[in-house]
């Protein structure tokens, strides 16, 4: 059988040389003794000797006898101190013997209380997620403060390297970006039962006191409702509503923690953005799939990464602050979208051609009011529902909307463009103001669809003029407008503006930038998708 051999001691332990007795301390009681006795025996017998045969005075003899002894005397004492320095070697090798002894149980001691401490905080680990799949609200939330607590006490663990304290945090952070992944029915029927109380509320009125925002709202609610099957009303819908309500506080306490651990987004006197990253900021978060039925506004959120998340009722990221990249390909906003006053400090991702493939929907309204996009803001091929308000954003970087459908009214009076603004072949069926609006560099309008009210009034082009036309590509702008809605009047220090002409279509007269031609809305071509009834471009 195999012995552990930690456990066993040697059978023939070898004592460490500087341990060994040397042979004047194997020897030492007969070498005093025999000194002792030798000396003593020569000092009395050689003086004695010299005296009777040699004739040595007794004074001389006397001197010699006394000599001798001392010589003796000195030897034993060498001896004893070289008994005594032994005794202390030895004495001293104990003790750092026992030193180094203590030493290693402390550091076993130590390296067992860490064990301890990293096995207790596991457990504690286990049963936090196990709580996050209680059915009491209270239980779940207090799993997810335990799990925020575990991260900040391995982070603070300072017998681990960095390395090894991210990886314990990051499987925290991955079980709670998980969680907010989870899928939660009741959000969907909620929100089904809100909007069928809203149609309902809405249908109850007569069609004449409608106001334009209700009969919109009712035209939408009726389209989104069509194709569905016959609806049942919930037996107990205010424990539903409880229900729901509890778990959004429960997954909003999520973003709340992580918000308080993450970078911090400031503006310096310099009015430039800063960031200086958080106790969190270099975890990855994943909230790619999530249903999101709460709000998310006045928080700071880390890479957020909302790709083809699903956004129940009302998206509120008012006064968010997005720290690093936000990524909303493939979302999906079932109701409004709010944005107002939020700050993206990275890239906003917002549309798909040229990021792998997703788009953006906002079903209803979408408000980007004073938001800020110190990045790239990326909307190519988003589709906007209802209004889209960009009253007031900054964007520091360059804005795509190409190919944009704008459904709803678009408004970006007052935004400010630091660099391209792109909105070639964006549609904009509603009416679309640019009014105040202040354009860096380029401002691209090639392709172009306008059918409702267009105002550039007060508009600022600092280095170069908006582009709606190129040899094969022209902004249209509808004939069954009336010509005075569509104003092209640059601001009168813009050191640039439109240079425009006449273009005639339906009898009607409209001024309109270079190249940009009219078409007649009535005048679709389903067969060759496109309309038939075009204008010469104005010039």
């Amino acid at each position: 059988m195999p012995r552990d051999n930690a456990s066993s001691a040697p059978e023939n332990p070898v004592i460490p040389k500087a341990q060994e007795k040397p042979w004047y301390i194997q020897h030492f009681t007969k070498l005093l003794i025999s000194f002792g006795l030798g000396g003593g025996a020569v000092a009395i017998l050689l003086p004695w000797m010299l005296w009777l045969h040699c004739g040595m005075s007794s004074g001389s003899s006397d001197q010699l006898r006394l000599h001798l002894l001392y010589v003796t005397g000195g030897i034993i004492a060498v001896l004893t101190l070289l008994q005594t320095n032994w005794k202390n070697q030895g004495d001293r090798f104990k003790i750092d013997a026992d030193i180094k002894k203590n030493e290693q149980d402390a550091e076993k001691n130590e390296r067992d209380h860490i064990r301890q401490v990293h096995a207790e905080r596991r457990s504690r680990y286990t049963k936090a997620v196990e709580q996050l799949a209680d059915e009491k609200a209270a239980v779940r939330l207090g799993g997810i403060y335990t799990l925020v607590g575990l991260v900040d006490e391995w982070l603070a663990d300072e017998t681990l390297d960095p390395e090894e304290q991210q990886k314990e945090g990051q499987v925290i952070i991955n079980n709670l970006c998980s969680y907010s992944r989870s899928p939660f029915p009741l959000a969907e029927k909620i929100d089904e039962y809100e909007a069928r109380q809203e149609l309902k509320e809405l249908e109850s009125k007569k069609p004449d006191t409608l106001l334009p925002d209700e009969s919109s709202k009712l035209d939408t609610l009726r389209k989104r409702f069509e194709d569905s099957a016959e609806y049942q009303e919930p037996d107990n819908i205010a424990a539903l509503q409880a229900a729901f309500h509890e778990e959004q506080d429960v997954r909003r306490a999520i973003f709340e923690e992580m918000s308080k651990r993450s970078s911090k987004v400031s503006m310096g006197k310099n009015k430039k953005v800063t960031v200086t990253p958080g106790t969190w900021s270099t975890f990855g978060f994943d909230f790619s799939r999530a249903p999101i039925f709460y709000p998310l506004n006045n928080l700071t959120i880390e890479q957020g990464n909302f790709v083809s998340a699903r956004f129940y009722g009302e998206a509120d990221f008012g006064g968010a602050k997005f720290a690093g990249a936000a990524d909303f390909r493939d979302a999906k906003f079932a109701g409004a979208a709010d944005f107002g006053g939020a700050e993206f400090t990275g890239l906003a991702y917002f549309d798909y051609a040229e990021f792998a493939g997703g788009h953006a929907e906002f079903d209803e309204a979408a408000d980007f009011n004073n938001a800020k996009f110190t990045g790239n803001a990326n909307f190519e091929n988003a589709m906007f529902a209802g209004d889209a308000d960009f009253d007031g954003a900054k964007f520091a970087g360059a804005a795509y909307f190409g190919e944009a459908e704008f459904a709803g009214t678009a408004d970006f009076d007052g935004a400010k463009f630091a660099r391209a603004a792109g909105f070639g072949n964006a549609t904009f069926t509603e009416n679309a103001y640019f009014s105040s609006a202040e354009f860096t560099e380029d401002a691209y309008f090639r392709g172009a669809k306008f059918s409702g009210k267009t105002s550039f009034e007060e508009a600022y082009f600092e280095k170069c003029a908006p582009i709606f036309a190129d040899a094969s590509n022209s902004a249209r702008f509808s004939a069954q407008v009336n010509p005075q809605e569509y104003l092209f009047e640059a601001h009168s220090e813009s050191p640039h503006g439109f240079s425009c002409g006449e273009a005639k279509l339906l009898n009607r007269t409209f001024i309109l930038p270079h190249g940009a031609v009219l078409f007649d809305p009535d005048s679709w071509d389903k067969e060759k998708r496109d309309y038939t009834r075009l204008s010469e471009p104005a010039q």
